[in-house]
């Protein structure tokens, strides 16, 4: 398992998986909310698949970009996406944070084809900052309990971030996604 976490992606016939590996940080949300971005406006995905099998921990922030993906499947009238875990303690995190109301979990890995590597990217602070803002508010959007957990959170990035309406909204897009 590497050091650092990685998002690995397979795009075929409408359907992406997303495969997790080792601990998913904030320092990575940027290059991971950036590839979202480009995939859920140009690829929109019928399928969306979300493979944790393989991640060692997960924080509030990449939490928060599941729930991006989740949050757009509904607003796009597309069913649940899968979320695969079979690991209890990020099981019972991603439930009381919600996650099991808008996705689909299922407690095994999924199949695969050979999956490529979201480029990673070198954002900004106040890109980063954005990104954990937005990932934030994402995940206080599922529930009352998220909301309250992460007022705090979402007040003091709101706080910081203000007077930044210059900068750009994420980092910037990465190549396309190549489909197989």
């Amino acid at each position: 398992m590497p050091d650092a976490g990685r998002v690995l992606y397979a795009l075929r016939d409408g359907t992406c998986v997303l495969r997790f590996q080792g601990p998913i940080r904030y320092t990575m949300a940027a290059s991971f909310d950036a590839f979202l971005n480009e995939l859920l406006a140009e690829r929109a995905p019928r399928v969306i698949c979300a493979d944790l099998s393989d991640t060692e921990s997960i924080d509030s922030t990449g939490i928060g970009l599941l729930a991006k993906i989740a949050i757009a499947q509904r607003r796009a009238g597309r069913s649940k996406p899968l979320l695969f875990s079979s690991k209890r303690d990020i099981n019972e995190l991603l439930c009381s944070m919600s996650l099991d109301e808008v996705f689909e979990m299922i407690e095994q890995p999924p199949e695969a084809d050979a999956l490529q590597s979201v480029a990673p990217t070198q954002p900004t602070e106040r890109e980063l900052r954005r990104t954990i803002l937005e990932a934030h508010l994402l995940l206080s959007e599922l529930s009352e309990g998220n909301r309250a957990m992460f007022k705090d959170v979402v007040e003091g990035l709101a706080k910081e971030t203000h007077g930044d309406a210059s900068a750009p909204a994420h980092a910037p897009t990465p190549p396309r996604p190549a489909e197989h």
